[in-house]
């Protein structure tokens, strides 16, 4: 796929495309690809639960948007961790998992991110993974709560960011746009950034005196290229915009005067 690296990506929730729906119950869907950076969403019906799965040399971070996962991952899969709304959790490479909504009734809503690009591949009932890379083999499943976001991130005005995950090849958290303000003007250099909208509206402006802008609203997904000065701006009088961010290799904001 040729990804346009002159403008911003834009992916209403109405028009992603499905990428993996192998698991009765399960469908796994992309909101926007770059050429380093995947995110998308997973759908997970009531009481269903996935087969073992890994995601090969991929990076990748799951974030509960709404419902209640469990994740079994660890020798033999003993090892559990309950996830709510706003929680996030890290997959290394070639780490296997499942994982299961645990409600009732709900539809559970999963936002994935993945780096470079999307993979999974399932395991079978008594299969095991072999990691290799003493990188990986070290690397670790965990779990970081909406409650424990770093904030030392927030590196434009009025657009706190508070990180969750940053690896060698990715970058996640979560940013809050102030009522009626906006974040000045940057670019975010070598990383190629995605998001996700999770409520209120942004408009995300440029070009040539930044006349021109993409909104988006709660549900679209987002893509900005590399060295794309832009500014992010909350149009309400009224309400704060709350969007996921992530970014390949890392979270870089470089302000421009």
């Amino acid at each position: 796929m040729k990804v346009d690296n002159e403008k911003l990506g834009k992916t209403k929730n109405t028009e992603l495309k499905v990428v993996d729906d192998v698991l009765e119950g399960i469908i796994w869907s992309e909101g926007v690809a770059g050429s380093k950076i995947w995110m998308g969403s997973i759908l997970v019906k009531s009481k269903v639960k996935s087969n073992a799965q890994h995601h090969e040399t991929s990076d990748t971070v799951h974030y509960v948007l709404k419902g209640k996962a469990t994740f079994y991952y660890g020798e033999q899969y003993k090892e559990t961790a309950c996830l709510n709304e706003g929680d996030f959790i890290y997959i290394p490479p070639y780490h296997s998992y499942k994982f299961e909504n645990s409600k009732e009734s709900d539809e559970l809503h999963i936002i994935t991110t993945m780096t470079p690009v999307f993979k999974i591949s399932y395991l079978d009932k008594n299969e095991t993974i072999s990691i290799n890379s003493e990188e990986n083999k070290e690397a670790k499943i965990s779990v970081i709560r909406s409650a424990e976001l770093d904030n030392s991130t927030d590196q434009t005005k009025n657009m706190p960011r508070k990180t969750a995950v940053q690896v060698t090849n990715l970058w996640i958290g979560r940013v809050t746009g102030e009522v009626g303000m906006d974040s000045g003007k940057h670019h975010h250099g070598e990383s190629e950034t995605v998001g996700f909208i999770i409520s209120g509206t942004t408009n995300l402006l440029y070009g040539e005196g930044y006349r021109s802008y993409v909104q988006y609203k709660p549900g679209d997904y987002l893509r900005v290229p590399l060295y794309l000065p832009h500014i992010e701006q909350n149009p309400s009088e009224s309400e704060t915009v709350e969007f996921l961010t992530a970014r390949n290799p890392e979270n870089i904001v470089v302000n421009i005067k």
